[in-house]
């Protein structure tokens, strides 16, 4: 019995490295990769369809940094205090700031309610600029792009409206200027991820693409000789992976375009056909089947 499913005429597997590769900057998770043997097809017979097949990637980014943005705080309207970078869990966090002469206030976490409480001991009324920081949700302080200012007098203190937010990677998205119109993003409509990868590994392990990353088929109708490729999180920022290394996998598979589609088209054009040779025998039945037309413009 014939088959209806339609095979990939031809698979082409390109591995790569990330320590082969020309990067982008300073960091390399915005990586170029040349083709030597370009992938080629006839865009009126074939199509492409690209798959992310493996990854493994170093869980080596910081969940406190500029990279992720969440790193600055900004105090009576002008002072900027910047949180060092590197992986924290709350304990080490609360000791950090604590231990820093620079940071204004004294912090506490209560580990129940998974709150940070800021407590003045300055001897003058401190104000907590939020909304200039970007370090507010790793505290607990605000949701949403505008956030209120916390206004603490002397000896006076003041409890997170929300938990302590340090997993600030939440996935990583691979993206690449071959993507196309098929994906879309609740931050920016049409978007350029070609992958979704959960990370549900600790800092020091290797993140894998598994079996619950559901895989993404990129369609593409022209030839491949590059690719152009960056990992970012949820947020767009680009990952710092620390100078750590990561190999990806891509699957590109060719297929012969759908035959049916063709034929429907194709019944369609003859019906259009049939339709406008009756309009001509038939001026009434012409005006009826005929779609409306706008007048035309008139040049004076």
């Amino acid at each position: 019995m014939e088959s209806n499913l339609i095979q990939s005429s031809r698979q082409y597997i390109v591995h790569i490295r990330s320590k082969d590769v020309d990067v982008e900057g300073d960091l390399n998770s915005h990586i170029f990769i040349d083709l030597v043997e370009p992938i080629k097809i006839n865009p009126k017979e074939e199509e492409i369809h690209m798959i992310i097949t493996q990854a493994e990637i170093p869980n080596s980014f910081y969940n406190v940094s500029s990279n992720v943005n969440n790193d600055k705080l900004l105090y009576n309207s002008s002072v900027s205090y910047t949180i060092p970078n590197k992986n924290y869990d709350i304990d080490e966090l609360v000791r950090v700031l604590n231990a820093d002469d620079g940071f204004p206030v004294a912090i506490t976490y209560d580990k129940f309610t998974c709150k940070t409480t800021l407590t003045n001991n300055s001897g003058s009324t401190i104000t907590m600029n939020w909304s200039g920081s970007t370090c507010g949700k790793l505290l607990g302080f605000g949701f949403g792009d505008i956030i209120p200012d916390s206004v603490i007098a002397n000896g006076a203190s003041v409890e997170s409206t929300n938990i302590a937010d340090l997993a600030s990677v939440h996935s990583l998205l691979v993206k690449s200027t071959t993507s196309g119109n098929m994906v879309f993003s609740t931050r920016s409509g049409y978007s350029q991820v070609i992958q979704k990868i959960s990370v549900d590994v600790n800092s020091g392990f290797i993140i894998y693409l598994n079996q619950n990353d559901a895989r993404q088929h990129t369609i593409l109708h022209s030839n491949i000789d590059a690719l152009e490729l960056r990992i970012e999180d949820q947020n767009n920022n680009l990952i710092n992976f620390n100078g750590i290394n990561y190999e990806l996998s891509i699957s590109f598979m060719v297929f012969p375009i759908n035959k049916t589609i063709q034929e429907i088209e194709r019944k369609v054009n003859i019906r259009s056909r049939r339709n406008a040779i009756q309009g001509q025998l038939n001026p009434e039945e012409s005006n009826r089947l005929a779609p409306f037309q706008p007048p035309s413009q008139i040049i004076t």
